[in-house]
């Protein structure tokens, strides 16, 4: 068994659904400088990136966006494998690794792009439901990793693109339109040229006040306007309402809620054949 072989049954072991192997060289052939493997880890040569926590297939069918959201977001085991692979890359090979730091600011300014290396370790494409990065096999996926020194064979990216499926393509050419995009038309909008993707526009301006109205911005926003109202009541009401409850147990809960609302991924065929032969 090779080495890129043992690393890849490791991370399967710890829960990982897919794993792909990224060389820094091609990510930074996209990266924007500061936000390198490199600039992490000096002297970095390769990532191993790991992918998993999808929402099962009966989470597709929960009976309201919030409990999509609460089971289907999930980077919690990703981040876990992803550290545990370090520690044994480390001691088993004596190379220097380090997991992907989450980021800051609520997980819109990381320190890398997780879907750039997702893309150049092979593990799925971009899709045009906000730019979701699509896996072939298991649809929707979120992504950790680990950086080292250590100089693995790629994977590299995939040949042909994930997105659009077959079906969608169809779909646009009767209808000029796509299953994600009738799901959110004001967030979504893009064109198929081709049979592939010649525009995609993602306005995340408009999906993140919708889909995260209980994330530590609208917290602190509830609270300025709490702070400035002048009238007693109408401020209790504030502090006291069903809204301003659930954003404070949100953020006690987590704060680092980034997730979109998934109904784009609701109508998309490689979500819809998940569900396969469920009932």
């Amino acid at each position: 068994m090779s080495v890129e072989q043992e690393i890849k049954v490791k991370c399967l072991a710890m829960g990982a659904r897919a794993v792909g192997i990224a060389s820094v060289d091609d990510i930074n052939r996209f990266a924007p400088e500061g936000h390198r493997p490199d600039d992490l880890l000096k002297k970095a040569k390769s990532m191993i990136i790991v992918a998993g926590g999808e929402p099962s297939a009966g989470a597709w069918h929960a009976g309201t966006h919030r409990t999509l959201a609460s089971i289907g977001y999930n980077r919690g085991p990703m981040a876990s494998a992803a550290r545990n692979l370090s520690v044994f890359m480390e001691d088993k090979y004596r190379h220097f690794t380090i997991p992907i730091p989450s980021g800051n600011k609520d997980g819109h300014q990381p320190y890398i792009s997780l879907k750039l290396c997702a893309e150049m370790a092979g593990l799925g494409t971009r899709s045009m439901a906000g730019g979701i990065i699509l896996n072939a096999e298991f649809g929707l996926l979120f992504f950790n990793g680990v950086i080292t020194t250590m100089e693995l064979e790629p994977d590299g990216e995939l040949e042909e693109p994930v997105c659009p499926a077959p079906s969608c393509v169809d779909i646009w050419e009767k209808k000029q339109t796509l299953p994600c995009f009738l799901s959110c038309t004001d967030c979504l909008s893009g064109e198929l040229k081709d049979g592939k993707i010649h525009s995609m526009t993602f306005r995340q301006d408009r999906c993140y006040t919708r889909a995260q109205s209980n994330s530590q911005d609208s917290l602190q926003q509830m609270l300025y306007e709490a702070v400035k109202e002048p009238n007693a009541e109408r401020r209790k009401a504030i502090l006291f309402g069903s809204h301003f409850a659930r954003t404070a147990r949100t953020v006690a809960y987590s704060s680092e809620v980034s997730a979109q609302c998934f109904n784009c991924m609701k109508r998309c065929p490689y979500v819809l054949q998940q569900n396969d032969g469920m009932r």
